[in-house]
């Protein structure tokens, strides 16, 4: 086991899996943008305040809070992922944005200064810590006393049509892979409500609250758009991971025939996301 936190994800994300969502920046946009303002609204940031994106990857959250904290506050973007943080800085630029800065490295372990920020945010970039308990006491610390933590993150797979639609579909024909062990880093590690409030609370947070939100997902133009898509993620590679070809064939075909459902009249094709809105704040004399 590697002593380095989270290494596998690193090498994931500083890799391959970030190179995938830079050239899928604008799809993915599209897929959690509703999540993000909902975030951008909860957060309620205003004029002078300090935010912290954490794991901002392309940085559309980021853009979104800036013009909120004017040329009087800053927002800080922090990840693990090279690609991902060379993408947001191209879009900073060419967005003419002079208030953010970005940073790689790990929120769980990253040296973050004690009480610089009025708000920590994040779109789905908090599921990924070996050690949750201690990412968010990191995050914690980093707030002033009484600040406010928004973050949303995946309910249940079974939750989310956009996910368990294909995925339901290929594992008629696929094994199922293996994701690690329960409550491991990944997209489903704080779906569960009771769990997620008692990282929180051990963490040092309190008036934390969980509000389910869902909105539909727009994975592609067309269902071989999206098929197309499908198979260049993550979760692709892990269904076909030793699966001979033939079989793979029959697993895309079902995907395929278990999207024609959700195409609109113009062939797009839309899926629901069921996402907790998580919120909170530090509490310096409960801090770990």
């Amino acid at each position: 086991m590697s002593l380095t936190p989270n290494a596998s994800q690193i090498e994931s994300w500083d890799g391959g899996t970030g190179e995938h969502w830079v050239a899928e920046a604008e799809r993915y946009d599209r897929m959690t943008g509703a999540f993000g303002e909902q975030i951008v609204k909860r957060a309620a940031p205003h004029l002078g305040e300090a935010v912290l994106d954490v794991g901002c990857g392309n940085g559309a959250l980021c853009l979104a809070i800036s013009p909120q904290v004017g040329p009087s506050g800053t927002v800080m973007g922090l990840d693990i992922s090279g690609p991902m943080l060379a993408e947001a800085e191209r879009r900073a630029e060419a967005a003419g944005v002079h208030n953010l800065s970005l940073h790689k490295g790990d929120a769980q372990v990253y040296p973050l200064e004690r009480g610089a920020f009025d708000v920590v945010v994040s779109r789905f970039g908090v599921m990924f810590f070996d050690d949750p308990v201690a990412a968010f006491a990191n995050l914690g610390r980093a707030l002033t006393d009484g600040g406010r933590l928004v973050f949303a993150c995946w309910r249940h797979l079974g939750e989310n049509e956009w996910l368990a639609v294909p995925v339901g579909a290929a594992l008629q024909h696929v094994p199922v892979p293996d994701l690690g062990p329960p409550g491991g880093p990944g997209p489903f590690s704080l779906a569960d409500p009771d769990s997620t409030r008692r990282v929180l609370l051990d963490a040092g947070f309190v008036d934390i609250a969980l509000d389910e939100v869902r909105g539909p997902m727009l994975l592609g133009r067309s269902l071989d758009d999206t098929v197309e898509f499908m198979r260049r993620t993550d979760m692709a590679d892990a269904l076909m991971k030793d699966v001979d070809p033939a079989t793979q064939d029959q697993a895309w075909t079902a995907v395929r025939e278990a999207l024609v459902p959700h195409a609109d009249a113009d062939g797009a094709v839309k899926l629901e996301g069921s996402a907790w809105l998580v919120t909170a704040r530090s509490s310096h004399a409960g801090a770990v």
